[in-house]
């Protein structure tokens, strides 16, 4: 189990994968809630998302935030759980029309991250 802190992390870095061509799309955002609903703290996880949706954070921010907190819980994040985390973006970027180069390039990026961490 993680913390809430990683929930809030997760929420952000699944926001910034949908805002990469400009807007969340509401495919997208219905996979992204109905996943996060089966993992611990899902509230935050989804509430990170809108909120960060609604003050028009751009997408880098809201990445490289997800990215910070996910280090400093970096105990919290088991080999499955990040596993379980790119796969979890994998199926969000498939919602809208597929996964474009732009996405796929944001999870590759994301997994080498949680490989640092």
């Amino acid at each position: 189990m993680y913390s809430p802190d990683v929930a809030m992390s997760l929420g952000s870095i699944i926001y910034a994968l949908c805002k990469l061509d400009g807007r969340l799309h509401q495919q997208a955002t219905k996979v992204a809630c109905e996943l996060l609903a089966e993992w611990p703290y899902s509230d935050l996880a989804i509430g990170a998302l809108f909120l960060r949706d609604n003050v028009g954070e751009p997408a880098e921010e809201a990445c490289a935030f997800g990215l910070r907190r996910m280090a400093a819980k970096r105990v919290e994040l088991t080999k499955e759980t990040k596993k379980r985390f790119v796969t979890i973006l994998l199926r969000v970027a498939r919602a809208h029309d597929g996964i474009s180069r732009e996405e796929r390039a944001f999870i590759r990026h994301f997994w080498r991250e949680l490989q640092r961490i």
